[in-house]
């Protein structure tokens, strides 16, 4: 059976499958789908307050179908990053769509409501200086014709190697984006910013925004 062919992606994509071992960025497919589910669950991903394998097969399932925006980086035939990206009505449709998920939901809810509140997080001043004052172009809420990041991350072997700041090149070629960061999570703030991404500081998070223009290409500014 032939190998997927890598999803259409800038020039920095292009030399992947070289003789350097770099990973490869592709859309998720069936012959991957279930390295994909694990990884999910490794790095515990949630959505809707809920972590669980039933979330993460939808999710994937779902990426393979085509409803959301699913990609991989693999490397050595491992699935060593995940980025997830899906439009604003995917989230009333995930808990409309699927009983399981929406009961897992309400559930969590419940669970919410009985604990303690949480410490607002603190911004560094890193973190700060790259925050735009302005109004942002899109917001969460109302993220127009952008698809909303669910998540973006990397194996634990395979950190400090650039390969979620792959994985947002890729999928920034193709769409505009908008993604809610913690604002403690510093690593995260300075990744979006460093492929190009706007930032704005939205209540008690960062609000990142990518607006993807005709025949844009993502440069590189970095290894993050």
């Amino acid at each position: 059976m032939m190998a997927p062919e890598p999803v259409s992606s800038p020039a920095t994509l292009a030399g992947q499958a070289g003789s350097r071992g770099q990973p490869t960025v592709q859309r998720v497919d069936r012959i991957r789908a279930e390295a994909t589910i694990a990884l999910l669950h490794r790095l515990r991903v949630s959505l809707l307050g809920i972590h669980s394998r039933r979330l993460h097969s939808v999710l994937v399932t779902d990426g393979v179908g085509g409803r959301i925006d699913c990609r991989i980086a693999c490397q050595a035939e491992q699935v060593a990053g995940v980025v997830l990206a899906a439009p604003a009505s995917y989230w009333r449709w995930l808990v409309l769509g699927h009983w399981g998920i929406a009961f897992e939901c309400v559930r969590a809810r419940s669970r919410a409501r009985g604990g303690s509140p949480k410490a607002a997080p603190r911004l560094s001043q890193d973190a700060l200086a790259l925050l735009e004052n302005e109004p942002a172009p899109r917001t969460w809420k109302a993220p127009g014709d952008a698809w909303r990041i669910i998540f973006v991350g990397t194996a634990p072997e395979a950190r400090g190697k650039g390969i979620a700041a792959q994985l947002y090149r890729s999928i920034m070629a193709d769409r505009s984006l908008v993604a809610r960061i913690a604002l403690d999570n510093t690593a995260s703030i300075r990744l979006h910013h460093s492929v190009g991404w706007q930032l704005f500081r939205d209540g008690d998070v960062a609000l990142a925004v990518h607006l993807r223009r005709s025949g844009q290409q993502v440069a590189e500014k970095g290894t993050t």
